[in-house]
């Protein structure tokens, strides 16, 4: 399967690649009473937690995340859905990417924000009730000066270090994070 967001649309689309030559469109939603962070969706990221798989969506034109459980691609629900400003979540202003990642028996999302210049980290091992963790932005102490309009972001693992790397539409440049402590 694949899940597609769609910016115009307000929406994500699930459609079964198994065929590539003759694909089928399984469930769609767009932003509404249940959905409430799908307007502008720009990024889509898949993880698995235990036996269910789930779903964050960036949403741009909400300034938000929003939480999916697509375990079932033909039957897709709304867990939980996050904005800036709200519940601690500081960097959420239009975001452009996400990326997830696990630290010991925990699931995470980082989050770049371009209008805040900043990263939001969000505990999302239960997806029904996503936690805001630290955040960074542009110009922070500890060095983060290539934050300026982040667009993408990717994580990965050196030995028992987790980092992101952010790349800064105004910086033209890479900030690499290291995100182990989630906290910090």
């Amino acid at each position: 399967y694949a899940i597609v967001g769609s910016y115009t649309d307000n929406g994500v689309q699930i459609i079964d690649i198994s065929d590539p030559a003759n694909i089928v469109a399984k469930d769609a939603e767009t932003d509404g009473s249940t959905f409430t962070e799908l307007d502008g969706a720009r990024d889509v990221e898949t993880f698995v937690i235990g036996s269910s798989t789930y779903a964050i969506v960036a949403s741009y034109l909400d300034d938000g995340v929003q939480m999916i459980d697509i375990t079932d691609p033909t039957a897709i629900v709304a867990k939980d859905a996050a904005t800036d400003g709200a519940n601690s979540f500081t960097m959420l202003e239009k975001p452009r990417d996400v990326s997830t990642f696990v630290i010991g028996s925990s699931t995470y999302a980082i989050v770049t924000a371009f209008v805040d210049d900043g990263v939001q980290i969000i505990d999302i091992s239960d997806p029904a009730n996503i936690v805001a963790k630290d955040s960074a932005t542009d110009g922070d102490a500890g060095g983060f000066d290539v934050l300026d309009d982040p667009t993408d972001v990717e994580t990965f693992v050196i030995g028992s270090s987790t980092y992101a790397i952010v790349t800064a539409f105004v910086d033209d440049g890479v900030q690499i994070i290291d995100i182990s402590d989630v906290d910090n």
